[in-house]
């Protein structure tokens, strides 16, 4: 089978993994010290799907009584710098630990360390892993190419530690992970009828957006970036938000939209997007558990708002087996890149 296939087959049980493995023990005093004020913010970087799977746990922090910035590794490197004091939690993802980026970083934080480095690594051999505070390992296993496993298990080790960070509770939200997992393995286990499923609704298309809001943007995001990766086929993903500041303008025959219903909260808001897109003329497809009675749906696991990032990634999966197919390619396998990005 594709290797990049396997991985995408592998995501449950590499997920169960994660979760059983997840252990809060070495943060047990971050809580008490950001209440003592010896941690007054928290910034979260990385690159890529590293980057994007920690959106979720952002937005679980925006509830803490300090800052909580999400920040590129390499505009932090930059240009950005100032933002990491003495007083900072520094988190840093990487599945290899090993980016050219993120190793640039650590010399630059070398004088003035920050008050805690907190990284998330598949590789707990690596210079990232070594050179923190706190490690907390994702165990995704082996990865032949794009990211998938490293992705969904970055996203769900994230989760965890921010509500351990925020103080609350986790083994609840662990059952949920698991049952995520479970959720996944049973949507993959018909993938190729999903990838039938999806060419035969999209048909044929100029241009394709897809976009969301909230928790959602980590799908967004890294459905466009695996695109690219896996399927050479150019996608952008945008907030639901932005695409009204303008891009509505592509609305017309030939364009198509996939839209997140996302979070309860804006959920209403998505839906009327949806709708404006095809009053003026293009088509928009709704991703969601529920089907829509009005759009056609691409349907995802049902799972509580909390773990729905994890599966709101799989359709976009689904999407890059199917623009490869069209291109006669072989579905993740890279062309100039390598796994580890090394040269900034």
């Amino acid at each position: 089978m594709n290797p990049y296939i396997k991985d995408i087959l592998a995501q449950p049980d590499a997920l169960r993994k994660a979760v059983n493995n997840f252990s809060s023990a070495t943060m047990n005093a971050i809580p008490q010290r950001i209440e003592k004020g010896e941690i007054d913010r928290i910034v979260i970087t990385g690159m890529g799907a590293s980057y994007n799977a920690a959106y979720p746990a952002y937005i679980q922090l925006s509830e803490l009584p300090i800052p909580v910035l999400h920040v590129n590794a390499a505009e932090l490197v930059h240009y950005l710098g100032g933002l990491v004091g003495p007083r900072t939690l520094l988190w840093i993802n990487s599945q290899s630990g090993r980016s050219a980026e993120l190793l640039h970083l650590l010399e630059r934080i070398k004088p003035t360390p920050p008050a805690c480095l907190l990284t998330c690594v598949n590789d707990e051999t690596s210079p990232l892993a070594v050179a923190s505070d706190i490690c907390l390992p994702i165990h995704a296993g082996p990865e032949t190419t794009v990211s998938t496993k490293t992705y969904v298990n970055t996203l769900a080790v994230n989760l965890l530690a921010s509500h351990k960070i925020a103080g609350k509770e986790i083994e609840h939200l662990k059952r949920e992970l698991l049952a995520t997992a479970d959720a996944i393995e049973t949507y993959l286990g018909d993938w190729q009828k999903h990838v039938d499923d999806m060419d035969a609704l999209l048909g044929k298309f100029e241009t394709l957006i897809v976009i969301g809001r909230g928790e959602s943007m980590s799908a967004v995001w890294n459905g466009a970036l695996i695109n690219k990766e896996a399927s050479k086929f150019s996608l952008e993903g945008m907030n639901a938000a932005d695409f009204r500041h303008g891009p509505l303008e592509l609305a017309s025959p030939g364009f198509v939209a996939l839209i997140f219903a996302g979070p309860a909260a804006t959920a209403s808001l998505n839906r009327k997007l949806a709708l404006d897109v095809v009053e003026h003329g293009g088509r928009a497809f709704w991703v969601d558990a529920k089907t829509n009675p009005e759009l056609p749906t691409l349907s995802i696991p049902s799972t509580n708002e909390l773990t729905r990032p994890l599966v709101e990634i799989l359709p976009m999966q689904i999407l890059t087996l199917v623009m490869a197919a069209r291109k006669g390619l072989t579905a993740g396998q890279f062309r100039i890149i390598g796994k580890v990005t090394v040269t900034e």
